[in-house]
């Protein structure tokens, strides 16, 4: 028996031999192939492509290429930019890349379209090979010419010299240059600084953004993608594939932009979009996020988006796309695509896991991609109908109206959903959105629009009454109710399913999203979670009511009293892009700050914040003290930070200046001034940060311009011309936001029957609480 064993062993040694000679090992995991060189690392870079099988380099003709040329300087120079991690596509310096033909050759040619996609798979003895993800075949060279093979053998194999070009694949720049203190340039992913444990997060948040949008509400109403496999030509192409020549078909843009015909063009040019003048063409492509990440955002909020009504006229519509109208199926189709976004960002920055760009799914996740000099981005639902809940099914079955079976099947599928995008990731949900539902009554505005869409899903037209909020003026077109009313509110509001949605959320942990709510449903939410002092409660993209004039007609929405106990349970209050240029933010600030001053003592108290400023419709108001910042634990303090909403591709345009005019300095990008934003942001090694005017192809971007702030990647150019006027903006809170998010959080985390404190000494009520 050991003789036959050790023949067998023999045996298979010989093998073994015989398969690394003739059959080199194949393989999709990461591997360096012995020159240093994965299939990873080989991103963003030039090469000149060698045939190991006859030793000759490619070089370019006409029709396609050969293996035919002596030596690296004859062939022909190849950009390689991933197109998904490990896969490439292969752009020479003529402009043309490797593809495939109707007949199925291997040609070079400029025809954009999958099957310029090439993996790039690690060999044995430092060796690649090319295989084609549409044809599912292998690049083989016979003779000199690229022919097909169904399996790697030796004539697959390649290797890519690393050299120098001048043709790289078409993309946008960020147009910031970090500098080390001897002059040296420092690379992106060691430039942002990398907090450790118990030191404050120095960067912003932003709360509430759409970033594939184009995913939702038909499909073709919002053009454009954060990114694509094919690159930004695709990406950012003309959106008359969208909206039609001229725009003729753009629903959004004319009746809610106010835009009439506009130029399609996109990329290079971008003769018309993008702009703040327009919410429907992409404003966050990936190379625009990371110019924000690069001027210190460390948090992002992505919020899932649709709108069923929008998707069902536009799929009745030129170009027809058809698109899902679903929200749920829609939300999945977005989330999969912001992860599909995380690997490109990978495949860009060198490999799994080494983007900037990380999907985060709780405080802890947070605080280690942060210090890892990355931003945590979190997902959220910002849903009309979330998980399909378009009646009050408790109410129905207490009216007798439905069977209690009935009833618990429609709760138990609700709660399966909730279980199920728990564990996609989401941790932050709007109950209610811009219409009606079976949780609750949305907030009315947006004139005639919203109302007849909310007859278009539920069947009924929003109900307004007279509104007992003497901050409301916006009164609902055409409703039967007295000329002399002030404003009008929504009669609807939390409904006993609603309420029971509440508790789900709070169970299972969620931050719950109280922007879009109706006074009446936001003021039965909001006992509810003082009742059970839950601290995950935040409005994400907000305004406060009491800084708006009569005439500017506000709709229900965010008012002091309430910020302020959103405030006291723990929570985050977010004002608008366009509000923070307007002194909202800076009214939070001053709350917010006056509530941790005030709770320094350690005692349970209130005092009041006499300013005059705040008190157009009541006040002064009482300030409570908050129990994170009177008992003995540091960590849960809630600090001076405050996010903002973007709401980027949603329904509000990026910030311009018409409403401010010479209220903020302009950028100077010429004189070297325009340098990091505020001291912590970047690491101890970086001693100079640049920022230069944003360029996208042909389009060269200026915040001072006539666009504003056209796109997500002047987020940085905003905030500099805000810094200008510290009494209008505290960019102070604005740099501690990323961490008052993260705190959030942990204090949902931490949530228990014990946690926080149940002691009503410890939690003051005040009598400018109105809303009781």
């Amino acid at each position: 028996m050991k003789v036959i064993n050790k023949y067998i062993a023999f045996l298979m040694v010989i093998l073994i031999i015989y398969a690394s000679l003739f059959f080199p090992y194949y393989s999709t995991a990461s591997a360096d192939t012995g020159t240093g060189q994965n299939q990873y690392s080989l991103a963003n870079k030039y090469y000149k492509v060698k045939s190991l099988s006859n030793g000759k380099y490619l070089l370019g003709n006409n029709a396609g290429y050969e293996a035919q040329a002596n030596t690296a300087s004859e062939g022909i120079t190849f950009y390689l930019k991933p197109s998904a991690l490990g896969v490439y596509i292969l752009y020479d310096n003529d402009g043309k890349w490797l593809n495939i033909n109707f007949f199925k050759a291997i040609i070079r040619d400029t025809n954009r379209q999958n099957s310029i996609q090439w993996r790039i798979d690690p060999q044995n003895g430092g060796a690649f090979s090319l295989y084609s993800i549409t044809e599912k075949k292998y690049v083989s060279i016979s003779g000199t010419s690229l022919v097909w093979k169904t399996a790697v053998d030796n004539s697959c194999l390649f290797a890519f010299e690393a050299t120098q070009g001048t043709k790289a694949f078409p993309e946008a720049d960020t147009n910031v240059n970090i500098l080390s203190s001897t002059g040296s340039t420092i690379t992106p992913e060691y430039a942002l600084s990398r907090p450790g444990v118990g030191e404050n997060i120095i960067g912003y948040a932003d709360t509430h953004a759409h970033i594939n949008h184009n995913l939702g509400s038909g499909q073709a109403t919002f053009a454009g993608e954060a990114y694509n496999p094919l690159g930004i030509e695709q990406a950012l192409a003309d959106c008359s594939g969208n909206h039609g020549n001229g725009g003729i078909f753009d629903l959004w843009g004319k009746l809610v932009d106010g835009a009439g015909s506009h130029d399609t063009g996109g990329y290079p040019n971008f003769n018309y979009w993008p702009t703040s003048y327009s919410t429907n063409h992409q404003q966050t492509y990936y190379k625009w996020l990371e110019r924000s990440w690069l001027a210190g955002q460390r948090v992002l909020v992505q919020q899932c988006v649709n709108n069923k009504t929008l998707a069902q006229i536009t799929n009745t519509l030129p170009p027809y796309k058809n698109g899902p109208t679903d929200d749920m199926v829609v939300a999945e189709l977005q989330i999969q695509n912001i992860y599909s976004m995380q690997d490109y960002i990978d495949a860009q920055c060198g490999g799994p896991g080494k983007g900037w760009f990380r999907i985060v799914k709780d405080s802890k996740e947070a605080r280690q991609v942060i210090s890892e000099g990355k931003m945590a981005v979190f997902l959220a639902l910002e849903l009309d109908t979330v998980f399909g809940a378009d009646k009050d099914y408790i109410g129905l079955y207490e009216a007798g109206q439905i069977t209690k079976a009935e009833c618990d099947t429609r709760l138990a599928n609700i709660e399966s959903q909730l279980t199920k995008f728990y564990n996609l990731g989401v941790r932050s949900i709007f109950p209610v959105h811009a219409l009606n539902n079976g949780f609750a009554g949305a907030q009315v505005y947006q004139g005639e629009l919203f109302s007849i869409m909310n007859y278009m899903q539920t069947g009924d037209f929003y109900q307004p009454e007279v509104s007992s909020n003497p901050r409301v003026f916006y009164k609902q077109p055409k409703a039967e109710l007295p000329a002399e009313a002030q404003g009008h509110a929504n009669t609807q509001g939390l409904s006993r399913t609603g309420e029971w949605f509440i508790q789900k959320l709070i169970d299972k942990r969620f931050v719950i999203e109280v922007d879009h709510m109706s006074d009446k449903t936001f003021n039965t939410a909001l006992d509810m979670l003082w009742e059970e002092k839950y601290p995950g409660i935040i409005a994400s993209h907000t305004r406060i009511l009491d800084m708006f004039e009569p005439e500017d007609a506000a709709w229900e929405q965010m008012d002091i009293p309430r910020m302020i106990k959103i405030m006291q349970l723990g929570g985050i209050i977010s004002p608008m892009l366009w509000e923070t240029m307007d002194k909202h933010q800076l009214c939070v600030s001053d709350y917010l700050s006056y509530m941790i001053e005030l709770s320094k003592g350690g005692t349970p108290s209130y005092g009041i914040l006499d300013k005059s400023e705040y008190q157009a419709y009541g006040g002064p108001y009482k300030v409570p003290t908050t129990w994170y910042n009177t008992n003995s634990d540091t960590s849960d303090d809630i600090i001076l930070g405050i996010p903002f909403g973007s709401d980027v591709n949603g329904a509000c345009m990026l910030p311009n200046f018409d409403r401010f005019p010479g209220v903020f300095s302009n950028v100077n990008y010429d004189d070297g001034s325009f340098q990091a934003l505020y001291p912590g942001v970047y690491s101890s090694e970086v001693e100079k940060v640049l920022f230069g005017r944003q360029v996208t192809g042909n389009r060269t971007f200026d915040v001072n311009g006539n666009r504003g702030v056209a796109h997500y990647g002047l987020i940085p150019d905003l905030l500099k011309r805000m810094e200008s006027r510290p009494d209008i903006v505290n960019l102070n809170a604005t740099f501690n936001s990323a961490e008052a998010y993260i705190r959030m959080l942990e204090r949902v985390e931490k949530y228990n029957n014990s946690y926080p404190s149940r002691d009503p000494a410890q939690w003051i009520t005040v009598d400018t609480e109105y809303w009781h």
